[in-house]
């Protein structure tokens, strides 16, 4: 069956993941391109700089003074689904935040506690099951335990680009090495998420639908919109000046992006709803929590590590215990 063949949204009630490790959907070109970050000269510096500037504090205060926190009593319907998304992927409920923004986005934050923040473009952009899906993608990113990396690099694309006054950071900390392996990691980071939003709401048309809005986002169009079609796009992208120069021009789009090309996502989340991997996922065979061996406790927050990869607490950035051999 092909990518195009598979949509199908005749869907039994979604099924729930009790217990699940981020083990169970987490792109391996993400935890590849983690560990080749980790290897990267000023990693230590940049936790220890981050960790001191209080960057997380920050936010918190901003969104509780300037946006609307979800709760049972502020916006339920958005709460309810915070819920259940965070019932399926098995994950604590994080701070919940709506924004008024006029530009469509959602991101979480947050290494001591986490939080989720979505913007009022988004909520009026997306029907009801493609928000859930921003939902699950969101908590995946706090499932895989990628909340210190990713703060970091938001971090540091804020002080490169906006030169924000009054912030000092060591000079030998944004090496170009290190700055473009935060983006590259980044990128990646994106497609175990996907995987995320996928498992909650359990249809793959659902995932491309809400990238195809974010790319083309018109309310007066969105039922002339095509899936089938977009997938397509990441075909001919592929197909397109494959030589030198044309490489060249990829590498310098994407370089500084957050963010994969949405075709290309949404052809690889499309292509994973295929697999067995995913298949054994909705019968109830995946990895667990429970089932993890090598768990280590931060010395410093007490937060339990169960990503035998990490060096690094994904909470604090202590220095983790070394894994049992």
């Amino acid at each position: 069956m092909s990518a195009l063949e598979l949509f199908d949204t005749s869907l039994p009630p979604r099924v729930r993941f009790p217990g699940l490790s981020s083990a169970a959907f987490e792109h391996p070109a993400d935890r590849a391109a983690l560990e080749a970050l980790r290897r990267t000269p000023g990693l230590d510096r940049l936790i220890r700089w981050l960790s001191e500037m209080g960057a997380e504090r920050y936010a918190r205060i901003m969104f509780t003074g300037d946006a609307v926190r979800v709760s049972p009593r502020q916006c339920p319907r958005l709460y309810s689904d915070l819920r259940e998304a965070c019932a399926i992927l098995d994950v604590p409920e994080p701070e919940f935040y709506l924004s008024q923004n006029p530009q469509p986005n959602a991101f979480a934050f947050g290494m001591q506690r986490h939080s989720l923040v979505m913007t009022t473009s988004l909520v009026d952009l997306l029907t009801d099951a493609e928000r859930l899906e921003v939902i699950g993608h969101e908590l995946g990113h706090i499932k895989a335990e990628h909340m210190l990396y990713r703060t970091m690099a938001i971090v540091l694309a804020n002080v490169m680009k906006t030169a924000v006054s009054g912030l000092t950071i060591p000079a030998a900390i944004l090496s170009t090495g290190l700055v473009l392996g935060f983006y590259s990691w980044f990128r990646k980071s994106e497609l175990t998420a996907d995987r995320a939003g996928l498992l909650t709401v359990q249809d793959s048309e659902l995932c491309v639908s809400g990238l195809l809005k974010l790319v083309g986002g018109s309310q007066k169009l969105a039922d002339d919109l095509n899936p089938k079609e977009f997938i397509k796009q990441a075909d001919l992208y592929d197909d397109m000046e494959d030589d030198a120069l044309g490489l060249y021009y990829k590498f310098m789009m994407v370089a500084e992006q957050t963010h994969p090309f949405p075709a290309l996502r949404a052809r690889e989340i499309t292509e994973w709803a295929q697999s067995e991997q995913y298949a054994q996922l909705l019968n109830g065979d995946y990895p667990r929590k429970d089932g993890e061996v090598n768990k280590r406790t931060c010395d410093n927050c007490g937060t339990v590590v169960t990503n035998v990869s990490f060096r690094y607490c994904p909470e604090c950035g202590e220095t983790l215990p070394m894994v049992a051999k």
